[in-house]
């Protein structure tokens, strides 16, 4: 075991994160302080650097923090915790297949504005045009008026 320790801020540093971002991991318990020192301070260890870093990763990676909890339960080598996390990969791997369909499907819509705007003239913009178009045809009631009339 390292004899390294880390304060707080120390710890936030080494790992990429703010301060405040330690203290909510550690609200929502999924790290906690190794020990305190004799003035109360809170201080860390090299394995809640990678346990930090292991964290930071996953939810850059989009796993929510119920997701992250589960993962970093202690791995007792289990085929059904595997099963678990693999469960949860399939679930954040179907998320990102279409968050990347919509960003495609919004590629291709950006395709056609832009082409619009290059074939238009110098003192008109199609996709200007087509927005006005679009706001006339739609019609947006005031709050509290009822489709009843």
């Amino acid at each position: 075991m390292s004899d390294i320790r880390y304060n707080i801020s120390q710890l936030a540093k080494a790992a990429g994160v703010p301060t405040t971002t330690l203290r909510f991991y550690e609200r929502k318990k999924l790290i906690s302080p190794v020990g305190r020192t004799t003035s109360n301070y809170r201080w860390y260890d090299q394995q809640s650097l990678e346990r930090l870093r292991f964290i930071k990763l996953a939810h850059t990676g989009g796993f929510s923090l119920n997701d992250i909890r589960a993962m970093l339960e202690p791995f007792d080598g289990s085929a059904a915790q595997c099963r678990r996390v693999a469960e949860l990969i399939e679930h954040r791997l179907a998320k990102v297949r279409a968050q990347m369909l919509e960003l495609r499907r919004l590629e291709q819509a950006l395709d056609r504005e832009l082409a619009l705007c290059r074939a238009g003239s110098p003192r008109q913009c199609a996709v200007v045009d087509e927005l006005h178009n679009a706001a006339r045809r739609t019609h947006v009631r005031p709050a509290g008026e009822s489709s009843a009339g």
